[in-house]
């Protein structure tokens, strides 16, 4: 069994509150400091939908600064609790398999299950570029004895290509945005150190932890509906929300198309934000690490016939092409 100081430097609870009439569920997020603000909303959009349940939320944050995590003070409920792990120097990934821009702190989940597995049997591992719209206890109740998990099917796409790529039935590849994990049966099959070996080999995973994750689980889970991790892929002006059904209980935002930006922001994402330690927080206009979102937000507006709009994103577009090539 790897050792936790291996992946953890040090452990601090922002605050504990708790009311002992209500039943406790333990939700994992891991993060670097890209990612605390989507976060801090996907978490504020599980308090306001889940006042039945003491919610403790497990923040597992890689590099993250000092001001950012203070942030997270600011959901304090009286049902709410968080507890953040700093993550080691010593955690490290091998770099060649981390392809698609995938991050190295998106293989944290390996150690959540371990670390969380000493307070709780099971634990909600949700990505942060989720949100949360409706009540999370049918999920939650569902039965994980002898599995390792509840996980949602990838879309069709996917599966064709991964399900023969990780030797999987076609069907039974899962997205690993959502896994609720039985953390005993994790534990005891010793699942964080067999990850961890299989994503450092050298060998390299098209989708990394999410591909190890399915080979690992293969067999040893629970296929929900897409109600629980509805995968959405946005374009600009975001009104993919307005297609989302009404018993939805988790939006999955994949690709680099995030609602985070003004782009692609959603007036139901807007909702969360203003719930959020970032409400008053401008928005950057794309995903600085993407300049061809404001070429095409630049074509929108001139379909639409808005051409000193359209002019002023292009050339937007243009200074930010320029930039990175320097």
């Amino acid at each position: 069994m790897l050792a936790e100081n291996l992946f953890i430097s040090k452990t601090t609870t922002l605050f504990n509150n708790a009311l002992a009439s209500l039943e406790t569920l333990h939700i994992a997020f891991c993060f670097d400091d890209n990612y605390a603000m989507p976060a801090s909303i996907a978490m504020s959009s599980v308090i306001v939908n889940n006042p039945n349940k003491n919610l403790v939320f497990h923040l597992f944050a890689n590099n993250v600064s000092n001001e950012k995590i203070a942030r997270f003070n600011q959901l304090t409920k009286e049902n709410t609790s968080i507890i953040c792990y700093e993550i080691s120097n010593e955690f490290s990934i091998n770099p060649d398999t981390l392809v698609l821009h995938v991050s190295a702190s998106t293989c944290l989940r390996f150690v959540v299950p371990q670390i969380l597995n000493k307070v709780t049997s099971r634990v909600l591992y949700l990505d942060c570029d989720v949100l949360c719209i409706n009540s999370l206890d049918e999920l939650v109740s569902t039965d994980l004895t002898n599995k390792f998990s509840a996980v949602v099917p990838d879309i069709g796409k996917t599966q064709e290509k991964q399900c023969a790529a990780c030797d999987i039935p076609y069907g039974e590849y899962f997205n690993a945005g959502m896994i609720y994990i039985n953390t005993d049966m994790w534990v005891e099959n010793n699942l964080t150190e067999k990850a961890f070996n299989m994503i450092n080999s050298g060998k390299v995973y098209k989708f990394a932890d999410q591909d190890v994750l399915n080979i690992l689980m293969q067999g040893k889970t629970v296929f929900l509906p897409k109600r629980f991790n509805t995968i959405t892929s946005l374009t600009v002006g975001g009104n993919e929300d307005n297609l989302i059904e009404a018993d939805t209980a988790i939006i999955h935002y994949v690709t680099g198309n995030k609602p985070w930006y003004q782009l692609y922001i959603t007036q139901l994402y807007q909702h969360y934000i203003a719930t959020s330690p970032w409400a008053n927080d401008r928005l950057l206009l794309a995903n600085e690490n993407a300049p061809s979102t404001t070429r095409r937000y630049a074509k929108l507006l001139a379909s639409q016939h808005k051409y000193l709009a359209a002019i002023k994103y292009y050339v937007l577009y243009l200074m930010h092409k320029t930039t990175k090539k320097r």
